[in-house]
């Protein structure tokens, strides 16, 4: 039972992972205040947080690039 919940929990990861790849500034800061309230009310492991905050933070480093380069 315990790998059926770990394999749901990583498939939610990754399809926020893919939701964070397309988002704007504006949307990571609400993304951002969600994932802290499901940190504090335990929805969320300290695993599947920091992964989210490593795509949150890849996502800020490809729009400052493209912020750099001007497009």
């Amino acid at each position: 039972m315990r790998n059926g919940k770990a394999a749901e929990a990583n498939a939610d990861v990754e399809a926020r992972i893919a939701q964070i790849e397309q988002m704007t500034l504006e949307q990571m800061a609400t993304f951002q205040v969600r994932i802290l309230a499901d940190i504090a009310t335990g929805r969320i492991a300290s695993r599947e947080a920091s992964a989210l905050d490593r795509a949150l933070r890849k996502r800020l480093q490809v729009i400052e690039q493209q912020l750099r380069e001007g497009s």
